[in-house]
């Protein structure tokens, strides 16, 4: 064989070899990339319909958008994983979700619910994250979407004796929202601004105790996208626009946190985008740095032990703060001070011995105030006591609160 044919073959066996090599090293190069990883958890599934009314069943319409939101990610941000808890209707119970996202150590996780209320009128789109703040207005949403887990057959097991229909189980969550709820309200508040880009109606970013968050090592969110109670968004969120519409909120708003998250952002561009609806500091509990623990070598550092620690926690300091309470209750007292509990605010005015005050815990007396009239249970020295008449109450005044008065005049 002449010597110009063996170089020219050398060359080409060479340059074969190098492209093989190329490519089989291209995933390679792809997944070393992939530093961010995000959880979209499409809510309920398989036996667990959700909420259902008007035509609709929330499970497939949490699962439709999922995908959707989902495939907008990937294309904008191919480098980013994209992971599903559920990816067809099967059941997923509410730990097994979390324990997904922690197993993947994913960066984020995005929960997506459909709403529902008693009256056809309310609206709007909302997100929550996890947080005790006013948490008693919104305990409504955090039973609806807790209740899963009853479907579960050892549900007692997996979660701790956790009694999703109880209010008392609630308290343990004080210290949980401490290490990722910052982030978590900046994603929240990012996704509500694309909602009301959108044209939809903005409920705000709240905090409640939902499982799924609680159980989650990372920033987490769970949104709900409309009222499959009102017929006109059950209508919106049945329709193929619909949910493009509401997957392209979630995915741009995702885009807004992630381009922070990359550095991307500028703070010009982030104090513009500061939300109404941010949660005041003095809402929040976070865990101090006089109680972080040194890491050492045998410590169980998995995303469920540290869960667990700071409930640990929780609970020792329930014990400090009930102590404190009743200290503040008694000074409270001798000063003249009540607690009283709010449940309705009305343009009518409604006789105090109205039926529909019957089952209410206490006698009802309404106070005028401007054109309204505000109607108030039972006045209390004791804030514990306001606390149970409040959750005595029945669902359906589910933005009831407590107010503290001096006599008749309210502080």
């Amino acid at each position: 064989m002449p010597l110009a044919e063996i170089h020219a073959t050398r060359y080409i066996r060479a340059s074969i070899l190098t492209l093989l090599l190329c490519l089989a090293l291209a995933p390679l190069g792809m997944q070393a990339q992939r530093l961010f990883t995000v959880v979209i958890d499409a809510g309920h599934g398989g036996k667990d319909s959700g909420t259902v009314g008007n035509g609709g069943k929330e499970k497939d319409i949490t699962l439709a958008v999922a995908k959707l939101v989902g495939a907008k990610i990937h294309a904008a941000h191919p480098e980013v994983l994209v992971l599903y808890t559920r990816s067809t209707d099967v059941f997923v119970g509410l730990q097994a979700r979390a324990d997904f996202a922690n197993k993947n150590k994913a960066s984020l996780m995005l929960s997506i619910h459909v709403n529902s209320a008693p009256s056809k009128d309310v609206h709007g789109t909302e997100t929550y994250v996890l947080g005790i703040a006013k948490f008693a207005n919104n305990l409504s949403v955090a039973m609806r979407e807790n209740k899963a887990m009853l479907l579960e057959s050892n549900y007692k097991t997996t979660y701790k004796g956790f009694d999703p229909t109880s209010t008392e189980s609630y308290i343990m969550f004080d210290l949980m929202q401490d290490a990722y709820f910052n982030k978590s309200i900046e994603l929240a508040n990012k996704i509500q601004r694309q909602y009301r880009s959108a044209g939809r109606y903005s409920r705000g970013v709240r905090q409640d105790i939902l499982w799924v968050l609680s159980q989650s090592a990372m920033p987490s969110i769970l949104t709900e996208i409309g009222f499959l109670s009102n017929a006109n968004e059950a209508s919106f969120m049945l329709s193929a626009a619909g949910q493009q519409s509401l997957a392209s909120a979630i995915a741009a708003g995702f885009s807004s946190y992630y381009r922070s998250y990359r550095g991307k952002s500028t703070k010009t561009q982030d104090s513009k985008e500061a939300d109404s609806t941010e949660t005041k500091k003095e809402e929040t509990a976070t865990v101090s740095d006089e109680t972080a623990e040194e890491p050492t070598a045998d410590k169980d550092t998995s995303p469920r032990a540290e869960v667990e620690r700071a409930m640990n926690k929780s609970r020792e300091r329930s014990k400090d703060k009930e102590k404190t309470k009743k200290e503040s209750e008694a000074k409270s007292s001798d000063s003249g001070i009540t607690y009283r509990v709010q449940f309705l605010s009305s343009p009518d005015k409604i006789d105090t011995k109205d039926a529909c005050f019957r089952k209410l815990p206490t006698a009802v007396e309404r106070v005028k105030v401007g054109r309204a009239y505000i109607y108030l249970l039972a006045p209390t020295s004791s804030k514990t006591e306001a606390q149970k008449q409040l959750r005595a109450l029945p669902r359906t005044y589910r933005d009831a609160y407590i107010a503290r008065y001096r006599g008749k005049t309210r502080l």
